[in-house]
């Protein structure tokens, strides 16, 4: 996955001239882990291994990540990001209010079926009866990180006369699981590998259209 947020937030250059700048060191970090989490859970991956395989130390890990579940945190919100979801992002188009729920399920659907975001679902639902506190990091970081970006649109369109005010939460939620459809499922399950764009598109724009049905003014 991508450094993002936590490599964004990392402090300026190493002294030493040739060595890797702390940003990338946190990007480095961050993609080894997501490859340890999807190969050995949360659970199963310790720092030590993280630092191994990202060719860094330990001290380096922590200087960036509090601890594993602080890492795990950043890892779902950088795929996160790496679709278009940022918190506190730029105003976004309100003009055309279709067109925007358009795209901003598109964006969502790609994320949901991103390999790599499957295979942590699996991840996670084998470890939730025993690990719920994992789930429960999952969940906020993933849903509800998209759920929160999600949010700021409607209430971007509401605010533009777009949209009739309406319980904002209750409406993401809504919006992301008509998006998702039975698509999501059936990835998770192996029942599905791709998705027709053509199929996608004709389910987006239906849902988009009883969405707007609902709450436009």
């Amino acid at each position: 996955m991508g450094d993002n947020d936590a490599a964004t937030s990392a402090v300026g250059s190493v002294a030493r001239a040739g060595r890797p700048k702390s940003a990338e060191k946190a990007r480095a970090v961050l993609e080894a882990a997501s490859q340890l989490f999807l190969q050995q859970g949360l659970q199963g991956t310790s720092m030590d291994a993280v630092a191994r395989a990202a060719g860094v130390s330990k001290q380096t890990v922590y200087g960036h990540f509090d601890n594993k579940e602080s890492l795990f945190r950043a890892c779902i919100r950088s795929k996160i990001e790496d679709h278009g979801f940022q918190i506190k992002e730029a105003s976004a188009d309100v003009s055309d209010a279709r067109s925007t729920l358009l795209v901003l399920c598109r964006r969502f659907m790609a994320l949901k079926c991103d390999p790599e975001v499957v295979a942590m679902f699996r991840v996670v639902a084998a470890e939730a009866a025993t690990q719920p506190r994992i789930a429960g990091l999952f969940f906020e970081s993933g849903p509800g990180g998209a759920r929160d970006a999600i949010a700021q649109v409607l209430d971007q369109l509401v605010a533009a006369g777009q949209l009739r005010p309406h319980d904002i939460d209750h409406a993401s939620w809504e919006l992301m699981n008509m998006s998702a459809g039975s698509f999501h499922l059936r990835l998770l399950f192996g029942l599905l590998e791709t998705i027709e764009t053509t199929e996608l598109e004709a389910h987006l724009a239906r849902i988009v259209d009883d969405f707007l049905a609902i709450y436009r003014c």
